[in-house]
């Protein structure tokens, strides 16, 4: 193996070069993985048209990619066999705090986002703990395993919302997590799915799969119609967009759940005086744990009960990353964009 491996880096807003930089050492209790695909995230292209949001200045350059599957090349402890196809956990939590003792890794104040705060896997090579790697199956398609990580984002929203058997569920935002939400809802079983987006290509996927879509103006009106008049059950708000969760608000019921999924830098209005007299929920949920959510996430990939083959739009060589960047900010009908090193 060379000492140098290619990496897409981050420097500054729309600023992201690929360059030559050492290949990581794994550490006692970590593997190398030869990564495989990295899918782009709708957080990865916040940093690139605006960051650093969660980057710290003193992390830059930085190599990003937290969607990663890849093989074990390299394992110190023997923890794992080597050529073993994983999905690494990106949540790195301190170890010693109150969160993490509770298996809260995600809540550590000290929380590490490979990809975000420490170097990712837009690169021919990353290390990663060996404890929390999940097994891929050997007969599932590496661009399907590629998507387990925004797949366990959706479990774990589903898990915040609670039982869904029988519920009238509003997806508000059709991109890819919205999608993998919809079809995970759909599978709980949740009496109707609506899926929301200004895009009709996303509204036509989200149909495919069985959700009633519609466009934004139409949501109140269109999950009333579905629900004898009171409003959605149970929201998820996927979009990331300033006015979604307002939006999400009215478009519930009282006593109904919000779970806030899309990501945003910003401080927003909610209209309180419906969510405190309307006794509504809101949640909020991000990051994953490996066990809980990334392995059932492996699982119904593996199973079939989530299908993100609609949701890939292409993969591009490593050198590309900069483009697809770009394309992802630029054109409307990309979901997924998935790089291989």
């Amino acid at each position: 193996m060379t000492d140098l491996m290619p990496a897409a880096r981050w420097y500054a807003p729309r600023d992201v070069r690929t360059e030559q930089v050492p290949v990581p050492v794994p550490l006692p209790g970590q593997v190398l993985v030869a990564v495989e695909r990295t899918g782009l995230c709708g957080s990865d292209l916040e940093e690139y048209r605006e960051g650093p949001v969660a980057i710290p200045p003193s992390a830059v350059p930085i190599t990003l990619g937290h969607e990663v599957v890849g093989t074990v090349v390299e394992c110190p402890g023997g923890e794992i066999a080597l050529g073993t196809r994983v999905v690494p956990d990106v949540v790195v939590g301190c170890g010693r705090c109150w969160w993490c003792a509770r298996h809260e890794e995600g809540l550590c104040p000290d929380l590490l986002v490979r990809g975000q705060q420490q170097d990712g896997g837009l690169a021919r090579f990353m290390a990663a703990d060996a404890a929390t790697c999940v097994r891929v199956p050997d007969d599932l398609d590496v661009e399907v395993a590629a998507f387990a990580e925004p797949a366990a984002v959706a479990v774990r929203a589903l898990r915040k919302a609670g039982d869904l058997s029988g519920a009238v569920v509003c997806v508000q935002g059709a991109g890819t997590v919205g999608q993998l939400i919809v079809q995970a809802a759909l599978a709980a079983p949740a009496t109707r799915v609506v899926a929301v987006d200004p895009v009709p290509g996303r509204r036509k996927l989200a149909q495919g799969f069985g959700a009633v879509a519609c466009a934004p103006d139409e949501a109140v009106d269109v999950v009333r119609s579905l629900s004898g008049g009171r409003g959605a059950d149970v929201v998820l708000e996927c979009a990331g967009v300033p006015s979604a969760p307002a939006a999400s608000v009215a478009v519930s019921r009282r006593g109904a759940t919000v779970v806030l999924v899309g990501f945003r830098h910003a401080t927003l209005a909610l209209p309180w005086l419906d969510v405190v007299l309307g006794e509504r929920r809101l949640v909020g949920t991000a990051a994953h744990v490996w066990d809980t959510d990334v392995a059932p996430a492996v699982a119904l990939l593996a199973r079939g009960v989530l299908d993100p083959r609609p949701l890939h739009t292409a993969t591009v060589p490593l050198g590309r990353a900069p483009e697809a960047f770009e394309r992802l900010d630029t054109d409307p009908s990309a979901l997924k964009l998935l790089v291989a090193p």
